[in-house]
């Protein structure tokens, strides 16, 4: 029987609400998901207006573009689901999280009526997605440890992709709090520094880091001929979802 035992270093996790909660090891209310192709979309909407009569007078046609930082950004999966283990705690067996393994088609059910559930419900709603990747290059434009400039992929510690900057390119943000610390000595309009944990390794960590956001569509197909896979696509769409859960307290 294939499992995700099989595949002890799982790199792509959906992140279910309650985690927020509760936290716990590595698994604990995450989906681990095995993936064979990720493409990661970043769309950018930039209003343009022609400027008219330019060619008339210089021969040569003009548009204005108002850069404003308005993208979509979204994630598309393809890969298969497995007999899974899967851990889930839900904050009523004092930190006890149920492990157990689910069919391939299980899975398939599972994910597909968590994506049909809302962000009101903590145990089912999934609103993070993580996606370790190799690194050779910290927060600061430094390699991680001497001798990364040549180590091989595999041998690279992991960190989380995530669509930040790290703080060497943040130069407007930092001189933006320096400006605002002269002037206050508690700002509320303080621009958010880039945590440096989410260019550090995480390789061994159990909280990680990941994009916020929902599942805009989850398709599984069941064949007869791959009785022990089910394959299917994700759709994840980075947002910050507004939706707080209002009976979060029952």
């Amino acid at each position: 029987m294939a499992t995700s035992d099989s595949y002890s270093n799982f790199s792509v996790w959906l992140e279910l609400q309650r985690r927020n909660e509760i936290g716990g090891d590595r698994a604990v209310n995450r989906i681990p998901l095995f993936i064979t192709e990720i493409n990661i979309i970043t769309t950018k909407t930039v209003p343009t207006i022609p400027v008219p009569f330019k060619a008339v007078f210089t021969g040569e046609s003009e548009t204005l573009a108002f850069d404003m930082g308005i993208a979509q950004k979204s994630i598309s999966l393809t890969g298969v689901l497995l007999n899974q283990r899967v851990s889930k705690d839900s904050g009523e067996n004092d930190g006890s999280p149920k492990e157990r393994i689910l069919s391939p088609f299980e899975m398939a059910q599972l994910i597909h009526s968590y994506v049909d559930s809302s962000a009101a419900q903590d145990d089912q709603s999934m609103n993070k997605l993580i996606i370790l990747m190799p690194s050779r290059i910290d927060t600061n434009f430094e390699y991680h440890t001497a001798g990364d400039e040549t180590k091989d992929i595999s041998e690279l510690p992991l960190i989380p992709f995530t669509f930040k900057n790290r703080r060497y390119d943040e130069r407007f943000k930092r001189v933006f709090n320096d400006l605002v610390d002269n002037v206050t000595d508690n700002s509320l309009v303080n621009l958010q520094e880039t945590e440096t944990s989410l260019f550090a390794d995480v390789s061994s960590a159990d909280e990680l880091s990941g994009m916020s956001g929902f599942i805009r569509s989850f398709n599984t197909t069941f064949a007869g001929e791959q009785g022990n896979t089910v394959p299917f696509t994700l759709e994840f769409e980075v947002a910050r979802v507004l939706s707080e859960n209002p009976i979060n307290s029952l």
